[in-house]
């Protein structure tokens, strides 16, 4: 039996709490928050034995096998290194970090200790994830040449995304969602990123533009943001058909055209817990095989997109101050 912690106790945590409780062979163990009332609470509410009002004392506990940090981006360095450092496997909730020279120094640590420590972009790890991929393989729709793909949501209201303190903007946030998409079809031999972006009054980006050309010769449009809704799709076109990608965050449908805009083939999601069962399995499988990631969501792809991340943000003109 697997042994779980959880760093943070906000509204992902929750999700991923009222996940694992569901699982077999994984233990809801622990939580940890600042807030030692809040930690109690949680724990009651999920059947956990234990509740600690600090962080350190849950990456202390020798009876925790996994912790899942589920707090802002913009502290997921130090508290991933902090699991590491006493000896903890880490399933890290997305974005990784704030930038690629923090994800390359944890993944380096991982690796000296012969831990786990893996990104939790569920987007990766779900069924139709790998059934698009097979299709693509497949090649329904002919050679893939161009895709789009948005992610936006109206949260200007939420203050670690004003600030450039927290890693704020919108990239970091829903932004990586399409990129991960594009990272999936396309694959990660860029040749070129250009973006633009609508920054704010902190300099963060609120709305973003970004363009990536591939040495293939294929390209990907995204845009993501965080003053307005979108319709959260991905479009990749072929030469005989195309695919529309109903949930670029959380794929619930897949729907196959022919050159006809005949479609061919419909698939949806079902029967599932709340799709982070899907991380949470290839993790513990990692663990039990003593390996230090897995193949649905390797080292080398978590630099590429933070190092993609990256360039954006120089492109945009968006930069945090603790970068200096």
């Amino acid at each position: 039996m697997v042994k779980f912690g959880i760093w943070g106790a906000g509204h992902i945590a929750h999700a991923m709490a009222g996940t694992i409780v569901q699982m077999k062979d994984v233990q809801m163990y622990a939580v940890a928050s600042r807030n030692l009332e809040k930690a109690e609470t949680y724990k009651e509410q999920y059947g956990m034995e234990k509740a600690y009002g600090s962080y350190e004392e849950l990456a202390r506990d020798d009876n925790v096998d996994v912790i899942y940090i589920a707090t802002p981006h913009s502290l997921h360095y130090e508290h991933a290194k902090m699991c590491l450092e006493y000896g903890k496997h880490v399933l890290c909730e997305k974005a990784f970090t704030a930038n690629a020279k923090q994800a390359k120094e944890l993944i380096a640590i991982a690796e000296a200790k012969g831990l786990f420590l893996g990104e939790a972009m569920w987007t990766r790890f779900m069924p139709l994830t790998k059934k698009l991929v097979q299709l693509l393989e497949q090649k329904v729709i002919g050679d893939v040449t161009f895709m789009t793909a948005n992610l936006n949501f109206p949260m200007m209201h939420k203050e670690r995304l004003m600030s450039p303190e927290l890693a704020g903007g919108a990239l970091l946030d829903v932004g990586i969602y399409p990129l991960t998409m594009a990272s999936i079809v396309m694959g990660d031999e860029i040749d070129d990123v250009s973006a633009t972006a609508i920054l704010t009054d902190e300099g963060m980006d609120k709305m973003g533009q970004y363009t990536i050309r591939y040495k293939n010769g294929t390209m990907a449009d995204l845009n993501s943001g965080m003053c307005s809704f979108g319709d959260g799709s991905a479009v990749i076109y072929g030469t005989s058909g195309h695919i529309l990608v109903e949930g670029v965050n959380c794929i619930q449908r897949i729907k196959v055209y022919d050159g006809n805009w005949n479609v061919i083939e419909d698939l949806r999601q079902e029967g599932q817990i709340s799709g982070y069962e899907y991380e949470v399995e290839a993790c513990v499988k990692a663990v039990q095989q003593g390996k230090t990631e897995c193949p649905e969501m390797t080292h080398e792809q978590t630099i590429k997109m933070m190092e993609v991340m990256d360039e954006i943000r120089e492109k945009m003109g968006v930069k945090y101050p603790f970068e200096d």
